[in-house]
């Protein structure tokens, strides 16, 4: 299941998560964006004791992205313990993203 993160819940879900995080900054108008989903949905479902995975839509809440330097979409930032840890820009291939995965778990 891949979670919808929004400025009300970003703390909570991302920041004190007890478990690593997956967001994706992603917009419904960028056609990469929607073409690594179903990627992330798998990745969910493998990994789903062991990371959170989920989204932000950056054309809803611009201040999330900007907080996080976001520039360029699909953007996937790694969290462990309230701090990036790792970032991707770009649609990326599976096996580079599990195996950060694999690094924060």
């Amino acid at each position: 299941m891949i979670f919808e993160f929004t400025e009300e819940n970003f703390d909570a879900e991302v920041l004190r998560s007890k478990i690593p995080v997956l967001v994706d900054f992603a917009s419904k108008m960028c056609a990469p964006c929607r073409s690594i989903l179903p990627m992330l949905e798998q990745l969910a479902n493998e990994y789903k004791e062991d990371i959170k995975i989920g989204k932000v839509d950056v054309s809803i809440f611009p201040m999330l992205g900007a907080k996080f330097g976001v520039e360029i979409l699909p953007t996937l930032l790694f969290f462990s313990d309230g701090k990036v840890v790792e970032r991707m820009i770009g649609v990326q291939p599976k096996n580079k993203i599990q195996n950060a995965i694999d690094e924060i778990e």
